[in-house]
């Protein structure tokens, strides 16, 4: 049995941080030049998802790296769920500071409203994230989309893609899990101090 707490136990993964610890990190990632509300909604939204994807990280982790004859830590419908809700949650994070920066590259603060595309905002966050390529995020962020739009189920007669085991741990968490890496590697020292979603810090 695998425990989620906040004190010593076996086992068991133990809170590192809270969202409003996540604050700090964001408020250097998000623009000064948007809106001061919309930065601060931006700022709610996406430090509760970071605190989510810290706990989903926790619990595929140790599932898909468990021993042959270890039994699994998750029934395996909810391993595929957290690693499905692991890069809807990763989408939202890439997505909005990817529309962040377009709006600031573009000189608008947010308060337009207009909806920005993907193909606007995708390429505003390779240019802060991962300008050379180095860290493959567009590869990454292609991959998470991919497996976002795979489970929209409007249009489930017309395709034959649609596969709940697509959602697998190479496939869909590894990407989604190295986009977040990436973006954690800008302003590093901003970082809570102590998440499992970072690399160590050089």
């Amino acid at each position: 049995m695998f425990f989620i707490t906040d004190g010593d136990r076996p086992e068991a993964w133990v809170s590192m941080s809270s969202a409003n610890d996540w604050q700090r990190w964001l408020l250097r990632n998000i623009p000064h030049s948007l809106n001061d509300q919309i930065r601060a909604r931006l700022v709610s939204n996406l430090k509760h998802i970071l605190v989510g994807l810290e706990l989903k990280k926790a619990l595929v982790l140790p599932h898909a790296q468990r021993e042959n004859d270890y039994s699994g830590v998750l029934f395996e419908p909810y391993f595929q769920s957290l690693i499905f809700e692991f890069c809807v949650g990763a989408y939202s994070v890439v997505e909005s500071l990817g529309a962040s920066h377009w709006l600031d590259s573009n000189g608008e603060d947010g308060t337009e409203r207009n909806r920005i595309r993907r193909e606007l905002w995708r390429p505003a966050l390779l240019t802060v994230y991962d300008r050379d390529g180095e860290y493959q995020l567009e590869r990454n962020v292609l991959r998470i989309e991919n497996v976002r739009d795979k489970m929209h189920q409007d249009g489930v007669g017309a395709r034959n893609e649609i596969d709940w085991h697509t959602m697998g741990f190479d496939t869909a968490f590894v990407p989604a899990n190295q986009a977040i890496e990436t973006l954690l590697r800008r302003a590093q020292e901003a970082l809570p101090r102590a998440t499992n979603l970072s690399l160590p810090r050089e």
